[in-house]
């Protein structure tokens, strides 16, 4: 590939090189995103970032953090080299040293059983019945796609939260 950018999926977790067709045109940007309403944001003094602007929505089943940036991006999200001062270019960092920067993450929820030594109303000992579901926030580095091949796969960090509880 001459022109490429290293494209992100939130939704798959994974980070692969793809063909940007036209640098000039930032409606090649926005086909491989699958928006018509973009973003770029700074990835450093080199690269830009190009999201999805209405990503952030309700029914968000991922999203992404960017290692700097204050807000959670949701979507694909593609990285090419350049400042917009010029057209882009393809990357010139590794896609291994871009991966580092971000966590795909998605919601998770655990369920908790009742113990069989508790009991419930009316003396009703529900052994294995679901007292209460907790949410997680399940983070992962991207899965590094090459040639068809994924590569390293890590979980960085789980926050809990509690969700709901059962009322007796």
């Amino acid at each position: 590939m001459e022109n490429f950018v290293y494209l992100l999926d939130s939704d798959t977790a994974t980070f692969r090189a793809a063909e940007l067709c036209d640098r000039n045109s930032i409606a090649a940007i926005s086909d491989l995103i699958g928006s018509d309403l973009i973003q770029m944001i700074r990835f450093d003094d080199m690269h830009s970032l190009f999201v999805d602007e209405e990503g952030l929505r309700a029914g968000l089943t991922s999203f992404t953090i960017f290692d700097g940036y204050p807000t959670p991006l949701a979507g694909k999200i593609a990285l090419l080299g350049g400042d917009g001062s010029q057209p882009y270019c393809s990357p010139t960092i590794t896609m291994t040293e871009a991966a580092r920067r971000f966590q795909c993450c998605r919601p998770v929820f655990d369920p908790v059983f009742v113990p069989a030594d508790q009991m419930g109303q009316k003396g009703l000992v529900v052994a294995g019945a679901v007292e209460t579901l907790h949410a997680r926030i399940d983070r992962r580095t991207p899965l590094l796609v090459r040639d068809g091949a994924t590569m390293k796969f890590e979980i960085r960090e789980t926050n809990r939260i509690a969700l709901f509880t059962s009322v007796r």
